[in-house]
């Protein structure tokens, strides 16, 4: 079966098309998957854990490298895995084309070419692409987390910068002023269990409605101590 996916990211071509040549970095980011070997520049092997229905599969097998165009931001790739439980195969043709939508922004679309034996073929094409697109969103959520942890700006792990403006607020009002704490960037996917979707999202927003608590909490007992 053949899968089509297309996201956009908030990022230059260039650092996306980076991010996704460079195999130990992004596998992290693929629900499941673990990276155990790395046989030379575009042999490596792994795992991925998926999640069907009531059955979970457990592949290890090789992704290979098959072609990477720079000038037309194209990667090919072959995988291949077995079912280290089931006994099932999986066999795939991945074509990944980045294109630029603008300076700050680029589209990845991603074409697979899906060939499934064992129990999980028997969940038919609609199953199989439901959970691939929600895979998938999951791995596009890791791969906006790590660009913008990568482009944070530098003030904002400076910390001796952050203690004198601290102090420089603390003497203006004479109270004692704790720098908010920055919302915690969202975690890769674990490689020892499959993920749901939705679970990376919500990471992302616990840790932002924490760091909101906490900043409503301090404004409040600054306001207490004037009064």
């Amino acid at each position: 079966m053949r899968i089509e996916q297309t996201v956009e990211v908030d990022a230059p071509i260039d650092r996306v098309w980076a991010l996704v040549n460079d195999v130990p970095r992004v596998a992290p980011c693929m629900p499941g998957a673990a990276l155990t070997n790395v046989v030379d520049d575009k042999t490596y092997e792994g795992t991925v854990r998926v999640k069907l229905g009531p059955i979970t599969m457990n592949y290890k097998g090789t992704v290979v490298l098959e072609s990477v165009d720079e000038a037309t931001h194209t990667v090919k790739l072959s995988a291949s895995g077995k079912d280290v439980r089931g006994g099932g195969t999986a066999r795939a043709s991945v074509d990944t084309v980045l294109e630029a939508v603008s300076e700050t922004h680029t589209k990845m679309a991603v074409a697979t070419d899906l060939q499934l034996t064992g129990k999980v073929a028997s969940f038919g094409r609609g199953a199989v692409q439901d959970v691939s697109a929600k895979l998938f969103g999951q791995f596009a959520d890791c791969l906006r987390a790590t660009l913008e942890a990568e482009s944070a700006p530098a003030s904002a792990s400076d910390p001796a910068g952050a203690e004198a403006g601290a102090g420089a607020e603390a003497g203006a009002e004479g109270v004692s002023a704790a720098p908010a704490a920055a919302p915690p960037s969202p975690p890769p996917p674990r490689a020892d269990e499959p993920l749901r979707a939705g679970s990376l999202a919500g990471t992302v927003v616990s840790g932002r409605l924490r760091a909101w608590w906490k900043a409503l909490i301090t404004a409040f007992r600054r306001l207490f101590k004037r009064s």
